[in-house]
Parts: structure tokens; sequence; C-alpha cells
């Protein structure tokens, strides 16, 4: 099967939020989810089974520590010739374009390009400190202040041109292949973007989600270099106080529609929370 634009991610035990994402990336305009489960224990099978039955999503057991480079690698190996564009994302990163445009639409303007880097908008936990019910693009609506500098991105690649991932922000291209750029067209050589440019493609990074379920996610080791994370874990708080600074509201053009495929009925986003 043959699709304009694929997504590869690996995950562990997100059960509860893969509906939401894949149902999202879906009405963007993604043909195709090429993922990696790494460990996990909770009923996610459950959930993409439907998705695996139609064929919208490849699933790979990834016993692999650390495993996010390594299952990046066997992605391009194994389905580098089934999409045109491959995203690398996470389960917490939500790719799409703040135009309101099909993803396959905008990455048109940048087929000359072997990759196109799409900026990072990292939320904080909005004021939660348990996980409240909704959906993510609604209930986690703050955002760090961005500001110029070297910005974080995400790579959205041509796999016929693409060598090996070298990071988690970035891989490493075929000779003769030319330079990821951003959304202006700008070279990026790596995975940072010199300045900001998120106006085409965007990623809100929903980098803690609640306070209980950020501290739980970084009490794993990191999945790219297997280090712990005790130290991020006992300043989380401290780090989500610049985490909110900014209301955005952008990504809530596609609740309805999210909704409605979640079967879930209209209702107003939930209000940040002090305490529990």
């Amino acid at each position: 099967m043959s699709s304009y634009l694929s997504i590869v991610a690996i995950y562990r035990d997100e059960a509860v939020y893969l509906q939401e994402w894949v149902e999202f990336h879906r009405i963007v305009g993604v043909d195709r989810f090429f993922l990696y489960d790494n460990f996990s224990v909770d009923d996610h099978r459950d959930v993409l089974a439907p998705y695996i039955e139609e064929g919208v999503v490849v699933l790979h057991d990834w016993p692999v520590f650390p495993g996010q480079i390594p299952a990046y690698d066997d992605a391009l190996r194994r389905h580098g010739g089934e999409s045109r564009w491959i995203a690398f994302i996470d389960l917490d990163e939500f790719l799409f374009s703040p135009t309101g445009k099909p993803l396959p639409e905008i990455l048109r303007d940048y087929e000359e390009h072997p990759a196109v880097l799409a900026n990072w908008a990292v939320f904080g936990s909005s004021g939660h400190l348990t996980r409240p019910p909704g959906l993510v693009i609604e209930t986690y609506l703050r955002r760090m202040e961005t500001e110029e500098g070297r910005q974080q991105s995400k790579t959205i690649l041509d796999p016929t041109k693409a060598e090996r991932c070298g990071g988690a922000h970035f891989f490493h291209y075929r000779e003769g292949a030319g330079t990821a750029v951003d959304e202006l067209h700008r070279p990026v050589p790596y995975g940072r973007t010199s300045s900001l440019a998120f106006d085409r493609l965007r990623v809100n990074h929903y980098y803690t989600k609640s306070i209980e379920e950020g501290k739980a996610k970084l009490s794993r080791h990191a999945p790219t270099t297997g280090n712990p994370r005790t130290a991020a874990r006992n300043r989380l708080e401290l780090v989500d106080q610049d985490l909110n600074e900014v209301v955005d509201e952008t990504i809530t053009m596609y609740a309805p529609e999210l909704r409605r495929r979640l079967g879930l009925v209209a209702e107003s986003a939930a209000q940040p929370e002090s305490s529990n």
C-alpha cells in the first residue's frame, strides 16, 4: 500500500490517548501509522485493533531498550517504500497546519527537499494536577512563550532520501539529497531551526499533560539514551511554571470533528484546576 503521508511513532502504555491521537492525525491528512510498542502492559492492542484490521495501523512489537532511534531506523528500512512522506513524532505530539489546510496540501510545497521540519509549541499542565476529562487538544490550552533562538523541531522526511536517524529530532540524508529545511525553506542541518516558524507546520508538544502524568513519564528512563530522568521529574513543577504563559487555542479548530469521530457529545473544554 502506497501512501502520501504516514507517521512513525514508538510508545509505551498510551492506550488512553491512542484513539484521540490516531483520529486527530487522520483528520489532518495522515494515511497510515507505523507504530512500535515498547513494553506496554495496558490495553493498547484493543484500542488499535480496528485500525490494524482496516490497514491504517501497522503495529510492531519492539522490546528494545533504548528503543527510539533503532525503531526509527527499522521503520525507514521496512516502510520507507510505502509512503511519499513520513513524519517521526511521539504520542504526546500533534502535527498539523495552523492554516487549517490538510497536511498533504502543505507538504506538496516541499517536495524538492529531503525533509521539512515542524517547530514545537510546548504546552504545560494548564493547572491540572491529575488527568482531567476531555480531549488533550481541548484541556491543555496554555503553552510556553516561544522566543527566538534555536527552536526544537520534528522531522517530516522523504524516506527515499534519508539514510539513518541521527537522534529523536534529526536524520542524516543520502549524499546529494540536500538538506532538511524549515517551513520557510531555510536550510536546517540538524534538528533545531535558527528561528521560529510555525505558521504553516507545527507540532503541539504536550510535555507534561497533568503533573501526575508528567512525573510518571519522567520516572522512566529516556527512550533515546536510556538515561534516568530523575532530576527532570523532581523539578517538573518548577519547569511547568514556564510552560503555561500563553493561551493558545489554535488546534481546537479540529475539536468538533474529532469529537464526532470519537462519538463524544459536544461540550466546553474542561477548566484548569489548581488542586485535587
